[in-house]
């Protein structure tokens, strides 16, 4: 069976092409857990808040804007056209029908402009599978360089745009209060989110010994370079991105055989704004870009389940 063209709003195909993957491109489970796909047909929220006007711009400047995407469950296909509905602008979707046409097979493109000329120069393909480390495949980054398309990345394409529309941008630092039991705290956000600013405030409270992602590089150098310190009656605070649960639940395991409470201070600062607080660093400081694309891609909401005592917001 051939890929299906859904026409929404009367789409009429142009010259210039902005075309885009769906899930984890455009949109992401209402949650955030970015490592799943939405599960069903309600369960979805824009993945940056301006792509819509993003979308709605690349339209008005007179590109046709086209979803191509390898979900084809009926459900699936329901969302993507309500969700394209709500952008008010017409959008070619585009869907594989069968698994021999998944991107990155080019008969996704090839189906829809037929032998019609588009410029490839001012065209482009924007897709999160590219075959970084933390990406599940590199479908989207060979699908662009098979139809002849510039190829980003969710983060540089909207991401960067979202940052140089914000002039200035304030990071509000969450009021910790913590009692001089023993416990482990635990930090969790963007690289640039504030996290260390906030465990060394912690610290400046002698009962706190801060341990570091920066210097010990991975959690089991983190536990034992921890380890000195609980035995001396200390507190500890890891300062790392801990976005996974799996991440975290090596350190919550680590404070439960100490016998000491566990508390997550969870940076909310966004992914825009940590990116261009990175950016301000000196060059020797700075984190790449990939970090925040695997922090993305693995992030979990921390919970109680986990079994933190506290989270701070």
């Amino acid at each position: 069976m051939a890929p299906t063209i859904y026409n929404i709003n009367k789409a009429q195909l142009k010259a210039k092409i902005a075309a885009f993957d769906y899930d984890h491109t455009l949109v992401c489970p209402k949650d955030g857990r970015h490592k799943d796909m939405p599960s069903n047909v309600e369960d979805w929220k824009w993945l940056y808040p301006n792509i819509p006007d993003e979308l709605k711009r690349y339209n008005a400047e007179g590109f046709s804007v086209v979803v191509f995407t390898n979900q084809s469950k009926p459900w699936k296909v329901i969302q993507i056209q309500y969700v394209m509905q709500t952008l008010q602008i017409p959008v070619f979707i585009v869907v594989a029908s069968d698994k021999c046409d998944y991107k990155p097979n080019p008969v996704l493109y090839d189906v829809l402009v037929g032998s019609a000329k588009v410029s490839k120069e001012q065209s482009f393909f924007v897709g999160d599978a590219l075959g970084r480390k933390g990406d599940w495949a590199d479908s989207d980054k060979v699908f662009a360089q098979n139809i002849g398309l510039k190829c980003q990345s969710p983060e540089e394409f909207f991401a960067v745009k979202q940052e140089q529309e914000q002039e200035q941008e304030t990071v509000e630092i969450p009021a910790v209060n913590l009692s001089d039991s023993k416990q482990v705290v635990i930090m969790v956000g963007y690289p640039g989110s504030g996290k260390s600013s906030v465990a060394k405030k912690i610290c400046e409270n002698e009962q706190f010994v801060l341990v570091q992602g920066d210097v010990h590089k991975t959690s089991p150098k983190m536990i034992k370079a921890a380890l000195p310190c609980v035995k001396e009656g200390k507190s500890i605070v890891f300062d790392a991105t801990n976005s996974s649960s799996k991440k975290r639940s090596e350190y919550i395991e680590f404070a439960k055989k100490h016998n000491m409470k566990v508390v997550c201070v969870h940076m909310t600062t966004s992914l825009e704004v940590s990116y261009k607080r990175n950016k301000e660093r000196d060059p020797d400081n700075q984190v790449p870009k990939i970090a925040y694309s695997v922090y993305t891609k693995h992030f979990e909401n921390p919970s109680v389940e986990e079994g933190f005592d506290l989270i701070v917001l």
